[in-house]
């Protein structure tokens, strides 16, 4: 797969014909592209040809994702480093959408957050911009500055990490689970 990137975005654009290819060789090795990040790549093209065509926003954002990809081909770090040392739930809990109420921050790979946030809702779950005590996971998206608690997204994960000292039960996941949880 990084090969396959590494070419389509050494001109540092993706034309058309080199995204249908990309989701030509999706659709072709599935082992892949079910794993993450392999999985980030594979549900964006299906986003981008849902409408049957390409447009150049969604070009330039499709050369970002692979951009970040040639540059850390064990993930999507890109030059930042991996949301890490967050208050990340361990053990990772079961991902049920029906019903519950997600809640994104930081910077996603899988995409826009409205594009994670219809995921949710097309799955059944709700999805708001800050967290409460309805809130049932905060997703931590995988690319985080050094100096995440610095970051937009800081003032989120410390509510979070206050309603949980007072017993709200508020899971924190990291979108790689995320992304594992979708169908």
């Amino acid at each position: 797969m990084v090969g396959l990137v590494r070419g389509v975005i050494a001109d540092d654009v993706v034309s058309s014909d080199e995204a249908e290819h990309l989701s030509e060789w999706a659709r072709e090795n599935p082992d892949i592209v079910t794993r993450y990040p392999g999985n980030v790549l594979s549900r964006r093209l299906e986003r981008i040809f849902m409408d049957g065509r390409v447009d150049r926003r969604e070009r330039r954002r499709l050369a970002a994702l692979l951009s970040q990809l040639a540059d850390n081909p064990a993930g999507l770090g890109g030059g930042f480093q991996l949301a890490t040392d967050l208050p990340i739930t361990r053990p990772e809990p079961e991902v049920i959408f029906e019903g519950q109420t997600f809640v994104f921050a930081g910077e996603i790979a899988y995409g826009p957050t409205h594009a994670c946030e219809r995921e949710v809702h097309d799955l059944g779950g709700v999805c708001e911009r800050l967290v409460n005590r309805r809130t049932d996971y905060l997703v931590i998206g995988s690319l985080a500055a050094y100096d995440w608690c610095q970051s937009d997204f800081a003032s989120l994960v410390d509510e979070v990490v206050q309603y949980r000292a007072r017993g709200v039960p508020i899971a924190v996941i990291n979108e790689e689970h995320w992304t594992a949880a979708l169908p």
